[in-house]
């Protein structure tokens, strides 16, 4: 859906970002420039990472965690209360269980740059809000396509009411209220542009790390002695990297990717600012002159003009 101008222009700010803190990389910015589709260019990336060229991880996040970030740097991101409560109050009357209780153990989620974080860093939601309360499919497929015109707010909230349409076992008086706490929920994640955040190695050498995520430790339902003997049989990201596993494994090409537990060094760690793919969307159907109202096509080809706002 995402085409070769806009993994350009990202990496364009990337590199913005990479030449200043680290060296001029000419043959970073032709494999960028030269590349023929955007499928060849993530490729070309994913070798160039390979080789160890870029000693970064990269972390994609709804721009809901801006503040945070600001304030704290990537340490114990958390959704309010309310936003907390809300989606598991949805989850729950999809069937879901409770996936947003918190152990006080601080983890993010990274690729390397070029993968998949590209598309990471476009959504709207993470992945646990994504799925488990507007029900759309782990591969980022939308179960309805918007209109043209219509904002993300509405299309989220048509998204809840699609879903409680299918759901047979939905407890329908709940109805108003799964409505009114998604549409609330969905006004905190489509107000500010996402950021990929660029993370030097060396910030997190000695954290506690794995591929994918250690069932129960993402959810939070594992604490206090349990929670401490599972870390301590796992490797450092120092570890993982010293041994090639970073570069041999080939969760670093989908969607898992490396954890990272506990705090972080923030020292040094870059970002660059990437609109969600909704905006994307809605810019690329007026381009086409799409009627307003009308659905926009599932195939659409997104398109970022040069003056798009970034950093």
């Amino acid at each position: 859906m995402v085409n070769k101008g806009y993994v350009q222009l990202i990496m364009s700010k990337f590199l913005q970002v990479y030449n200043k803190i680290v060296r001029k990389d000419f043959e970073l910015q032709q494999i960028v420039d030269n590349c023929d589709n955007y499928y060849d260019l993530l490729n070309f990336l994913q070798e160039y990472n390979l080789k160890q060229s870029i000693p970064y991880l990269a972390c994609g996040l709804s721009g809901y965690f801006n503040n945070q970030v600001d304030k704290n740097g990537l340490n114990n991101l958390k959704l309010s209360e309310q936003d907390k409560d809300d989606a598991n109050f949805i989850a729950s009357c999809f069937g879901r269980n409770d996936s947003y209780s918190g152990n006080g153990l601080s983890i993010i989620y990274t690729t390397l740059l070029g993968t998949v974080e590209f598309s990471y860093g476009m959504q709207t939601f993470p992945a646990g809000i994504f799925e488990d309360v507007f029900g759309c499919d782990i591969d980022h497929t939308l179960p309805i396509m918007p209109l043209v015109g219509e904002s993300e707010i509405d299309f989220y909230q048509r998204v809840i009411e699609y879903r409680i349409s299918i759901y047979k076992n939905f407890p329908i008086d709940k109805r108003e209220e799964v409505i009114y706490r998604a549409r609330r929920l969905a006004e905190k994640f489509c107000q500010s542009d996402n950021r990929i955040y660029l993370i030097p190695f060396d910030n997190v050498i000695n954290n506690k790390a794995s591929f994918g995520d250690i069932n129960g430790l993402r959810n939070g339902k594992i604490s206090g002695e349990k929670l401490n003997e599972i870390l301590s049989y796992l490797k450092t990201f120092g570890e993982m990297v010293k041994e090639s596993s970073l570069y041999n494994d080939p969760n670093l090409v989908d969607e898992f990717g490396v954890a990272i537990y506990g705090n972080i060094n923030n020292k040094g760690i870059k970002y660059f600012e990437v609109e969600r793919t909704y905006e994307l969307m809605q810019r690329r159907a007026r381009q086409l002159n799409l009627e307003e109202g009308t659905e926009i096509p599932r195939n659409l080809d997104i398109y970022i003009s040069p003056t798009a706002k970034h950093l």
